[in-house]
């Protein structure tokens, strides 16, 4: 498949040429519901350390409402982007670009491992990633790089709000009895109650949406094969 990028940019930039890159996209991130009907969901998890230029990637697609997985990929990925904490989307999204690239059909909705606007400068990977393709995008996080917040209740379906520079960027939800919360933000062209309520209705009794399930497991898969073939 081929990826019709909206907003394309350069991926071998500076640093300093990243930050300037990175306003221009947070100023185009929309986070009000602009989407149509959701018939393919993606999960999508990135692996990589900051003392290493690979990156994985892996996508996992999912067709609603059956929640079945119809398509599979993990992606290798070599980075020349040094590893700058607010600005990791610009090693990440080349490679999950060049993942979604190799699906056979486009999702009409990315759920992203990393933060969407629950970022410093509002442009987590999800938010980055949506804009430049255009795709309906959640950001759905393990913690939180920025804000604050109450600790949620310890029973599933707890709900408390992520707070930044005096507003809400995002919810922060226990999907399951006494595990940790996820971050969920805005990616792009999905509102934040709308985020979260498709992130609730797809975890289906784990801690993580079932598209970011499966894309896990597609990590942890691979890594355990690389040992393999490495030993």
């Amino acid at each position: 498949m081929t990826i019709e990028l909206q907003r394309p940019h350069r991926w071998d930039l500076a640093p300093y040429e990243a930050q300037q890159t990175q306003l221009a996209l947070a100023s185009a991130v929309v986070t009000e519901d602009d989407f149509g009907p959701v018939h393919l969901v993606a999960g999508i998890e990135v692996a990589h350390s900051r003392f290493s230029d690979q990156l994985t990637v892996a996508v996992a697609v999912m067709r609603l409402p059956e929640m079945v997985v119809v398509e599979k990929r993990v992606v290798e990925y070599t980075t020349r982007f040094p590893f700058i904490p607010d600005l990791v989307s610009f090693r990440e999204v080349p490679a999950i670009v060049e993942a979604l690239a190799q699906l056979r059909a486009t999702p009409d909705l990315l759920i992203v491992g990393a933060p969407g606007v629950a970022h410093a400068k509002g442009l987590g990977t999800a938010s980055h990633v949506g804009v430049v393709t255009g795709i309906p995008t959640i950001g759905c996080a393990r913690a939180n790089s920025v804000g604050s917040f109450v600790e949620p209740e310890i029973g599933a379906g707890s709900v408390s709000s992520l707070v930044w520079q005096g507003e809400i960027i995002g919810v922060v939800y226990r999907s399951k009895n006494r595990v940790a919360p996820l971050f969920i933000s805005s990616g792009h062209r999905v509102s934040r109650d709308t985020a979260a309520r498709l992130v609730r209705e797809q975890c289906h009794g784990y801690r993580f949406p079932e598209p970011l399930r499966h894309a896990s497991n597609l990590l942890n898969e691979n890594r355990q094969s690389s040992r393999v073939v490495a030993g």
